[in-house]
């Protein structure tokens, strides 16, 4: 009697391990294997937190800021600051947004709109739940508005050798694309230019637009050009963590790309295996 029971429990125990060992290969499969990322491809960014900085631009800097470049590196993308030109109007504020331009030339392909920012305040340029974002500071000032269909969290950025920037979502799918919004050569910050006063004519001429200013004034310092792309191609530029003013982005956690709901699925397919595998007697 205690023979035949030992032979049972031994029996029953090997059933045991076979269908932990069955339902630990489910779960490596379903799991661990899709967590190993592939290779990012080239002119890709990765959103791996919920606000990822991509690009500062600080008010003294004047220095346009790349996040990204297209796989051959004919493209860049940049965060660029301007600020409002003498006599062109308005408050004297600075404008803050992206432009993808020719690396080779300069050449404006893109730009998304003139967004107004304290020209005392860092601008910078942020991957999140709304795509692409400009913040004043805290601020948020503009973004792509990108959406899943299917309310996917929003997880890469591209640049395209066409020089179109796009948006996708967890799963690949398409969320946004510049070329949805066609703009450039807005001139942020100039006469004229979107948010501003328009074009002096002619034969006026602003104050402070001669070489003798009145009361002393020194004369204004041309904003510096573009720099042009010495960048390798398909490049994902420095991110950076901070150095913002006022109020710090508050959501720097990690970002968690998967969904519940295909959570519980692959749950349930883990255990319906194990079941399987008690059915047919494993």
């Amino acid at each position: 009697m205690h023979c035949i029971a030992f032979h049972f429990i031994l029996k029953q125990t090997k059933k045991l391990i076979i269908i932990m060992s069955y339902s630990s290969f489910i779960f490596l499969i379903l799991f661990i294997l899709p967590s190993i990322h592939a290779t990012i491809p080239s002119g890709t960014i990765q959103r791996t937190t919920k606000q990822q900085i991509l690009a500062t631009v600080a008010p003294t800097s004047g220095q346009p800021s790349p996040f990204l470049s297209s796989p051959s590196g004919k493209y860049t993308a940049y965060l660029v600051r301007h600020e409002t030109a003498p006599g062109a109007g308005g408050f004297g504020n600075d404008f803050c947004y992206i432009q993808v331009q020719e690396t080779s030339s300069g050449q404006s392909l893109w730009e998304s709109e003139c967004a107004p920012a304290s020209n005392e305040n860092t601008c910078a340029l942020v991957f999140d739940d709304n795509g692409l974002e400009v913040f004043d500071g805290s601020n948020p000032i503009w973004d792509t508005g990108a959406e899943s269909a299917d309310d996917n969290p929003l997880e890469l950025l591209e640049m395209v050798d066409e020089g179109d920037m796009r948006i996708r979502d967890q799963i690949g799918e398409l969320a946004w694309k510049a070329s949805d919004d066609p703009r450039a050569n807005q001139g942020c910050g100039e006469p004229g230019s979107p948010g501003l006063a328009p074009a002096m004519p002619p034969f006026a001429v602003p104050i402070g637009g001669g070489n003798n200013l009145p009361f002393g004034q020194q004369q204004q310092q041309q904003q510096p050009q573009l720099q042009q792309g010495q960048q390798n191609s398909g490049a994902a530029f420095n991110q950076e963590s901070g150095g913002l003013n006022g109020q710090p982005l508050v959501d720097n956690t990690a970002f968690f790309s998967g969904s519940c709901k295909s959570v519980e699925l692959k749950v349930i397919v883990v255990v319906m295996f194990s079941f399987l595998g008690l059915g047919f007697g494993f």
